[in-house]
């Protein structure tokens, strides 16, 4: 078996990078909003660069998540049901388990467990990435 710590190490990883996320996206959308009020009260002077731009960076980095997961997912279904066959046929078999064959669906849980976990920050990695470049570059502005 893996590093019995990688897992929650993982997981710790995840939370930072969503409480990151988080914040980098509130001081973006109370910049952005400041933008966008601007932009109402006088329209031809309104920061179109930063208007367009709220819309084409969110597109691309949630098509990149959706993209990451779509993979991700295929490779964790394929897991799934490897687990689901090796569960079915010990079952059937009218025997108990013998500690190799429960080993290995123990290890095959852990690496969906894993896999799912690893799949979920990758899909937040493009999402991560453009809200805290945002906020560093908004700050400066």
């Amino acid at each position: 078996m893996n590093n019995p710590f990688a897992l929650w190490s993982s997981m710790l990883n995840a939370g930072r990078m969503m409480s990151e996320t988080a914040e980098a996206a509130q001081a973006v959308i109370a910049s952005r909003s400041e933008t966008i009020a601007a932009a109402t009260r006088n329209p031809l002077d309104a920061d179109t660069r930063e208007l367009n731009r709220m819309v084409s960076e969110k597109g691309t980095a949630f098509a990149s998540a959706g993209a990451s997961l779509a993979s991700d997912w295929n490779g964790m279904q394929s897991d799934l049901f490897a687990q689901a066959q090796a569960i079915g046929r010990l079952w059937m078999s009218g025997h108990l388990p013998t500690p190799r064959a429960t080993g290995a669906i123990l290890a095959r849980g852990q690496r969906i467990n894993e896999r799912a976990l690893s799949s979920g920050i990758k899909a937040l990695r493009p999402i991560h990435a453009t809200a805290t470049a945002n906020r560093k570059r908004l700050a400066k502005d």
